[in-house]
């Protein structure tokens, strides 16, 4: 009998059904994270007002590049539920250089 490398409709449902469960899984654990760290972004903004992210990141005792991407994403989930807002960069700012210049205060 040949070996059929072709996935059967039952294994792709079973790939597809466990590669969902585990996005849902990584939206929910990052969701939680992202509160348990909003309020020390707060309470560094109310304190310093509006900051950009390498100094917030900085403000809330985190360091690392890595360290960024954790406070962006909690600033995301605040903007969205509009606890805080964003100034833009200049105009004229370097694409690259926008995340030294963007600012986030709290809303009022």
């Amino acid at each position: 009998m040949p070996y059929n490398r072709a996935m059967d409709t039952p294994t792709m449902i079973g790939v597809g059904v466990g590669v969902a469960f585990g996005m849902f899984i990584a939206t929910r654990l990052r969701a939680k994270k992202s509160q348990a760290m909003a309020p020390a972004i707060e309470t560094a903004l109310r304190a310093q007002g509006a900051l950009t992210l390498p100094a917030l990141t900085e403000a809330v005792g985190l360091k690392g590049f890595s360290a960024r991407g954790k406070v962006i994403l909690a600033l995301n989930d605040m903007v969205a539920q509009g606890k805080v807002r964003t100034i833009a960069a200049p105009e004229g700012t370097p694409q690259l250089q926008k995340v030294n210049f963007i600012k986030y205060e709290l809303a009022a």
